[in-house]
């Protein structure tokens, strides 16, 4: 075996552990942020709660992250962790502080955003506020986001800057966002429409100007829940 002087013994390690680093597979964190009054029951924080069942539709999808191999965090739309809506919220800039910190821990893991209904809103909010110091979303989701009775405006605007691509999953009921026109890192779903898959006889009236029941659907809807699923998982493959 030929000497290696120390200098080339540690440029040696250097590389290896560059290249160990490289090789890791690519880790993603989803942070998903309820709606109005989707605080999750007890039985669902325990985990003993049947599917289908219990206050929040996106406390469930996270557990069904989780056992993807996916690490999830869960908001409501307040800012409160899981069963304390009623506690002092600390609103968007709350959960911008969360992410922030964990982007400094861990600055090569992907992020990811799935929000509905006020949690929409107070996604966009977040992303607003991680502009500065700017920390890429790899793919922001919204189901049928809303911003009615927190703003004036039925849409806030503009698009954030920091979302690099993102999916709008939206009934036809007209206190939601619905289509989010011009955008070109946004693809958008309309429920309502039959060639998507979600809109079927005698399903969640999806296409409804005003059924909030299809509204509260599309927040448990397996078929969706899967979609987004499927989203999630493939943003652990190499870039």
């Amino acid at each position: 075996m030929p000497f290696l002087s120390c200098e080339t013994l540690v440029l040696v390690l250097l590389g290896a552990s560059w290249v160990q680093a490289d090789d890791r597979p690519p880790s993603l964190c989803v942070i998903l942020i309820g709606g109005i009054d989707s605080d999750p029951t007890p039985p669902q924080i325990e985990g003993t709660a049947p599917r289908g069942q219990g206050q929040s539709g996106m406390y469930q999808l996270a557990g069904d992250l989780t056992q993807a191999g996916l690490a999830t965090e869960y908001f409501n739309w307040n800012g409160t962790r899981a069963g304390k809506i009623k506690e002092k919220p600390p609103l968007a800039p709350g959960i911008a502080k969360f992410i922030t910190e964990r982007h400094a821990e861990r600055p090569n893991e992907r992020l990811a955003i799935v929000a509905n209904s006020w949690g929409g809103h107070t996604a966009w909010e977040v992303c607003q506020a991680l502009q500065e110091p700017e920390i890429p979303i790899n793919l922001a989701l919204f189901l049928d986001p809303s911003s009615a009775g927190r703003a004036k405006t039925s849409r806030p605007a503009p698009f954030p800057p920091c979302i690099k691509s993102a999916r709008n999953y939206y009934t036809r009921n007209f206190f939601g966002w619905r289509e989010w026109p011009g955008e070109e890192r946004l693809v958008n779903i309309d429920l309502g429409d039959a060639k998507h898959g979600f809109q079927v006889a005698g399903g969640p009236k999806y296409d409804a100007t005003f059924d909030p029941q299809a509204h509260i659907a599309a927040e448990w809807d397996p078929r969706i829940h899967a979609e987004i699923k499927k989203h999630m998982v493939e943003l652990l493959k190499p870039e």
